[in-house]
């Protein structure tokens, strides 16, 4: 059984949500939805757990984005990210045993070979596999991220801030150390981490030392700072904004935005109602394969045969 099947067995989703349809100019194909589907349905065993435990939670980035302006998952993305409060997200990361199979709670100490500065969601039964970590043995299943939410200082915050991007970048660089078919730059970066002796752990752990140092201070401010994908500016957000969970429908089910998810989103993406251009759409996580019918290890064997 497929995990599609599986999933349609169970009820989450119907034939009908499987159907190829054009949304806003861009033709969202059967094999989209499937991972949507698989991404979805992540997500409610996530939110499951969170209610469970009475932890809170928001939609992030690009899934907020969607929430809000596509009041469902932006057509041409392919991931699901949230993101919580620190306090919340710390008794999160105690509860990976509430996890079954086929789902798997991924941080660098459940696998040791991964080393994202966040912890994530995976479906051991899919492939959701990015080129450049292909040959780092740990989960490459489709994921959901879950992301950290820090109290944040303004003094002294954007040198805190790129600390944590070095710390970040090193962090990546052990995950595609393996890969024989690196650019000439990806290997001057791998020969830098190798003769700084740069332990990966350690530089995970600094991080998570570093984001959660202002956890039990009141802070007028919040960050987004575990993930350095967005310049500094871009990761800086009132707290207030993160007072209170709006539920919002996303392709049918409730799922939780934050209160202040206007002033969040002009932060990060500026006129976020207006759509990229018609070029720039479907490349979300370039130099992913992601396949929701089979299993991360089978597509592996058939790839790294050389």
């Amino acid at each position: 059984m497929t995990e599609i099947e599986r999933i349609l067995e169970k009820g989450v989703i119907n034939e009908d949500f499987l159907k190829e349809e054009i949304r806003n100019g861009f033709l969202v194909t059967t094999e989209r939805k499937k991972l949507w589907a698989i991404m979805l349905d992540m997500t409610l065993e996530f939110d499951r757990v969170c209610k469970e435990h009475g932890l809170k939670y928001f939609l992030w980035g690009g899934s907020l984005l969607g929430a809000v302006r596509h009041q469902g998952i932006i057509p041409w993305d392919d991931d699901i990210d949230v993101i919580m409060p620190r306090k919340d997200y710390e008794k999160f990361l105690l509860l990976g045993d509430e996890f079954k199979e086929p789902y798997f709670f991924q941080t660098p100490y459940t696998d040791p070979e991964s080393c994202y500065t966040f912890a994530k969601i995976r479906n051991s039964n899919t492939t959701g596999v990015i080129d450049l970590f292909r040959y780092q043995k740990f989960n490459h299943g489709i994921w959901i991220s879950v992301f950290p939410l820090d109290n944040w200082k303004l003094e002294g915050g954007e040198e805190k801030f790129n600390r944590i991007k070095s710390l970040s970048l090193d962090c990546s660089t052990f995950m595609r150390m393996k890969n024989p078919h690196l650019s000439d730059d990806n290997k001057k970066r791998v020969e830098g981490f190798i003769n700084r002796r740069v332990n990966p752990l350690k530089a995970y752990e600094e991080i998570f030392r570093l984001t959660g140092e202002n956890q039990d201070d009141a802070c007028e401010y919040v960050a987004f700072d575990s993930c350095t994908v967005y310049s500094y500016s871009r990761s800086i957000f009132p707290a207030e904004d993160f007072a209170n969970q709006v539920w919002v429908g996303v392709e049918g089910f409730l799922l939780p935005i934050s209160n202040g998810y206007d002033r969040v989103l002009t932060i990060v993406y500026g006129d976020y109602m207006v759509f990229p251009p018609v070029e720039e759409r479907g490349r979300w996580h370039a130099g992913t394969t992601f396949n929701p019918d089979i299993p991360y290890m089978e597509y592996l064997r058939s790839i790294l045969i050389d």
